[in-house]
């Protein structure tokens, strides 16, 4: 993705107007009409521009606070797909995201990336959860092969909600479950992304 004129002017004119009330999805209407953004664009600025009063709340939700209840899709796919040379960007609220949008929820890889991420947290002495939901395809098949690896893995009906329950740190780039959980953590961003190129979109906002 290039970074035209017009794309940044997009992103100020979509925050302006979210700053103000206007819901997502007329203002990503007009700024598209406006700016002539494609679908990448578009969605890019859905995923990755919020509410200034929003994105201050998350930064101060931010902490690395045992348990940690890992979004198992979300975790996983973003690093799946930061191994696929996917652009990532650093997004306003300062959480990592793909444009991805869950499409590779059946992908093998789905596995060893959350193995990866355990490994990473038990080597930091971290208590973790990992919380799949039921409703994605393989959940079940996926879990076991966790669980045979020692890892503590629940499938549940919606894991969002089940997350945002847990009392714990939510571990994930989803900004409902981060808007209503009680602390959050980008642990893909912080810890798993150092070797990849990260397009920092904030920058543009300042």
């Amino acid at each position: 993705m290039s970074w035209r004129e017009q794309l940044r002017e997009a992103i100020l004119d979509y925050r302006y107007l979210l700053d103000r009330g206007y819901g997502s999805k007329p203002s990503l209407d007009l700024v598209t009409g406006r700016y002539g953004l494609n679908g990448e664009e578009r969605l890019l600025l859905f995923r990755c521009i919020h509410p200034k009063k929003e994105v201050e709340m998350i930064k101060g939700k931010v902490k690395l606070e045992e348990p940690l209840i890992l979004d198992g899709f979300n975790v996983g796919l973003s690093l799946v797909n930061a191994w696929d040379g996917e652009q990532l960007f650093l997004c306003d609220d300062n959480f990592v995201r793909d444009l991805g949008l869950g499409r590779k929820k059946g992908d093998s890889r789905l596995v060893n990336a959350l193995v990866s991420v355990g490994e990473l947290l038990i080597s930091l002495g971290l208590k973790f959860r990992i919380v799949l939901d039921s409703q994605v395809s393989m959940s079940g098949e996926i879990a076991g092969k966790l669980r045979r690896l020692g890892l503590d893995v629940s499938v549940v009906n919606r894991a969002d909600k089940e997350i945002i329950a847990s009392q714990g740190t939510s571990v994930t780039s989803d900004f409902v479950i981060l808007r209503e959980s009680t602390k959050v953590f980008d642990l893909v961003g912080s810890f798993m992304v150092d070797s990849f190129d990260v397009n920092k979109v904030q920058d543009f906002l300042e």
